[in-house]
């Protein structure tokens, strides 16, 4: 009977090591779904071609995260560029990001004018950043070739910048604080543009507050003078080497938050 019973355990046991194995499985498989879900709601710049040149990276820090950026043209001339950081990661904040995509796709098209996109924005997802107790920096520009002109519009998000023909660099800061935070309309702001020469690089705070194996913060700095260096590359290939910088920085140190960078020139 003990010999029984020692056998009657060791089955139980087995079989529910059997479930925790499959229940792991088919966690790990949703989680890979939901990041290629997510990936495919990123535009490529194939959208905005051959009006403008754009190459974009989001790397969520866990399989989903609240980063995202959007493209879309507006015209002959005209190209709208947007990114976004939701005030979390994880499913709560790709939720959010989901949301956002969505939203701005639809109201980008109905004005060119970037504060009047984040307001009718900001309607949309007043509900949900309620509930949710969230907000999102985002940063939307309109570059129109037409005129020489970049219109922008920035709700409390903080790596935007301009690099001009001969590497100077503007900063176009946060003109209200992110979207959720207050119930008042975005305002939009707006500089000239050198058709073919100015680059438009936005990117989130994961990638500036990167850290390496010391603890030691990436920056802005390091970003800029990778991006101001190679301004005459492909856009692509520039991506390719402000990333190659950032794993050089934080070799196998784990990431704290997403991280996302877009890069424009028309």
């Amino acid at each position: 009977m003990a010999a029984i019973a020692t056998q009657i355990g060791t089955a139980i046991q087995n079989a529910r090591l059997v479930r925790a194995s499959l229940a792991q499985q088919r966690l790990v498989q949703e989680m890979q779904l939901a990041h290629d879900l997510q990936m495919r709601l990123l535009p490529t710049g194939a959208v905005v071609a051959p009006q403008a040149e754009v190459a974009a990276r989001v790397v969520p820090a866990e399989s989903v995260g609240g980063d995202f950026y959007n493209l879309f043209r507006l015209g002959p001339d005209a190209t709208g560029a947007m990114i976004g950081d939701v005030s979390s990661h994880g499913y709560r904040a790709a939720l959010i990001m989901a949301l956002a995509m969505s939203a701005s796709a639809i109201h980008a098209q109905a004005s060119t004018n970037p504060g009047e996109t984040l307001t009718a924005l900001q309607a949309s997802l007043r509900d949900e950043l309620s509930t949710t107790e969230m907000f999102i920096s985002v940063f939307y520009g309109v570059v129109d070739r037409a005129i020489g002109e970049l219109r922008y519009a920035n709700t409390g998000h903080p790596h935007a910048f301009v690099i001009g023909a001969a590497g100077e660099i503007q900063r176009l800061s946060a003109l209200d604080p992110p979207l959720g935070m207050v119930d008042r309309p975005p305002h939009a702001a707006a500089r000239p543009w050198a058709r073919g020469r100015d680059l438009l690089v936005l990117f989130t705070d994961g990638i500036s507050d990167a850290r390496n194996w010391a603890d030691v913060r990436l920056g802005e700095e390091p970003v800029l003078d990778t991006v101001r260096a190679n301004r005459d590359r492909p856009v692509a290939e520039i991506v390719e080497r402000v990333f190659a910088m950032l794993a050089a920085h934080t070799g196998e140190v784990a990431l704290r938050d997403d991280l996302t960078l877009v890069i424009v020139r028309s």
